[in-house]
């Protein structure tokens, strides 16, 4: 398996996890391999976001709230204030009324007509600010909405739901990350939810070989140290409780291959840090598949909350804003 690309999981086409992958073809996203060894209200002259509880509206008015928010960073992008805005923020923009397009195109195709967003003459801070609480409101709703479904719905909203709140993030942040290209989904297999946490499993086993590599090319009393070894930590414990999970079950437990194959071999700190940025990104797919075969409520919030820390994760080393986080793409 090569660490930073990921495990690929029974019929699924999904991306390993950085820092080891096998010998197969590259994959975009980093794998491990085993080695033969409630929303403001608001401003003044602003188009209001339709607000429809997802789970339970139209599929038309379930997409409503994604084609408003595309509009809003669409009226950004050609409002009067835009010479004013970074190249950095600008492309941003340009990502979030792409990803969000996207999303609608998810929910329902086609499309019903949706009117343009009009800002009012407000500042663009002012702007911005709005698509940051309304970003953040729908990642509220979009949570609610993934709890209460089940299978590739549960997956949907879920992804949704990370992807809103790490939009609102980005767009308060000081610097803006850097994006990828929206793309398409993968068609996702639905698990039996023992088999899904066998391969989460099976990846968390990799992580944490990963983790250790890239913590031994680390400078000992460096910021970035002690944040991956509490993570790798972390990472120890939840894939403990995943263990325990299946043997209350009676399931097989998936053993640790001896070694792995990283994809970005850690010779310094870049490369180390390099190497746990493409292990977490690969990691939210396989949090995906948890996502879509929970059976319970409450396993649905475990595996929502796993994708969304993996997310963070990612982001905190540095990986680029994407649209559909949980899926392969």
């Amino acid at each position: 398996m090569i660490i930073g690309l990921g495990l690929a999981a029974p019929t699924l086409a999904v991306p390993g996890l950085a820092g080891c992958s096998s010998s197969g073809p590259e994959v975009d996203t980093p794998v491990v391999t085993p080695s033969s060894a409630p929303e403001s209200s608001p401003a003044p002259g602003v188009t209001p976001t339709p607000n429809p509880t997802a789970a339970q509206s139209t599929p038309a008015a379930a997409a409503a709230p994604e084609q408003a928010l595309s509009a809003l960073a669409a009226a950004i992008l050609v409002s009067p204030q835009r010479k004013q805005l970074p190249k950095d923020r600008r492309n941003l923009l340009t990502f979030l009324r792409n990803a969000h397009a996207a999303h609608a195109r998810a929910i329902v195709n086609p499309l019903p007509s949706q009117a343009p967003a009009k800002l009012g003459g407000q500042s663009l801070n002012s702007s911005l600010a709005l698509l940051a609480r309304r970003e953040t409101a729908a990642a509220s709703r979009y949570r609610r909405a993934a709890l209460q479904a089940k299978g590739s719905d549960a997956l949907l909203w879920g992804s949704l739901a990370v992807g809103a709140a790490s939009f609102a993030a980005a767009i308060g942040a000081a610097n803006p990350p850097r994006t990828r290209s929206v793309g398409n989904r993968e068609p996702v297999e639905i698990l039996s939810e023992v088999a899904a946490i066998q391969e989460l499993v099976r990846q968390l086993h990799a992580v944490v070989y990963g983790y250790q590599l890239a913590i031994g090319k680390m400078k000992v009393l460096s910021k970035q140290r002690t944040k991956a070894e509490q993570e790798l930590l972390n990472h120890r414990i939840f894939r403990d409780r995943l263990i325990a999970w299946l043997r209350r079950r009676s399931a097989e437990v998936p053993a640790a291959e001896p070694a792995y194959v990283p994809s970005v071999v850690p010779r310094n700190q870049a490369t180390a840090e390099k190497l746990i940025m493409q292990m977490q990104t690969a990691l939210q797919a396989f949090c995906g598949l948890w996502l879509a075969a929970a059976a319970s409520r409450a396993d649905r919030q475990q595996a929502l909350s796993a994708l969304s820390g993996a997310v963070k994760t990612a982001r905190s080393w540095g990986a680029p804003l994407a649209a559909w986080p949980g899926w392969s793409s």
